[in-house]
């Protein structure tokens, strides 16, 4: 596997796991802003449509524009300062402004991530590179579900977003280890 797969794969376990170990108990934390289950509904649908449109707006810059590494880096961080937003908020409306953050963070990381990826995979090497990199962010997106479950039971939101912040700033540093080259073929 390329370096630069392994290194989006480790970027990837890390942003994802963290993600779900909020996404099952999302609307529980909205109940506790003083939220609604249609406040929750409400703001990740915001989030998506959001994030629909911005990724027609961001096709519209060139590539030559937009350098890689720091655009990943930036994407991470931005998820990083997201996370830690939420230990803050205390009514639901600001779960639009946190929602809409992160649809930027995730329109401005995935093409760099999507075209670093496409760069790097070896020839003939495609299926399984993906069945592997598919394959290990599962597990660890499953792990994080049940460490968020136990976690939040233990010891509260704020050390859930904390967590999510940490894998989300361990992401941005991986991903600065990336180099933008081009991939050799694979040895058959």
């Amino acid at each position: 596997m390329h370096r630069n797969v392994r290194l989006l794969l480790g970027s990837s376990i890390f942003i994802h796991m963290g993600l779900n170990i909020l996404a099952p108990v999302y609307a529980i934390y909205v109940q506790q802003i003083g939220g609604q289950l249609i406040d929750a509904s409400f703001s990740v649908g915001f989030y998506a449509l959001l994030r629909g449109i911005l990724y027609f707006v961001f096709a519209k810059f060139k590539d030559r524009h937009l350098p890689h590494r720091p655009i990943l880096f930036g994407g991470y961080l931005m998820y990083a300062l997201a996370y830690l937003a939420y230990t803050a908020i205390d009514a639901p409306i600001y779960l639009f402004v946190i929602q809409g953050w992160l649809a930027l963070a995730d329109t401005i990381l995935n093409p760099s991530w999507s075209a670093v990826i496409a760069t790097s995979l070896q020839t003939g090497e495609e299926r399984k590179t993906y069945s592997m990199f598919y394959g290990y962010r599962s597990l660890f997106e499953g792990l994080g579900a049940f460490i968020g479950g136990i976690g939040i039971v233990l010891l509260g939101f704020t050390w859930t977003f904390l967590l999510m912040a940490g894998f989300a700033l361990c992401a941005a540093l991986l991903s600065l280890a990336i180099r933008i080259d081009t991939p050799k073929p694979a040895n058959t």
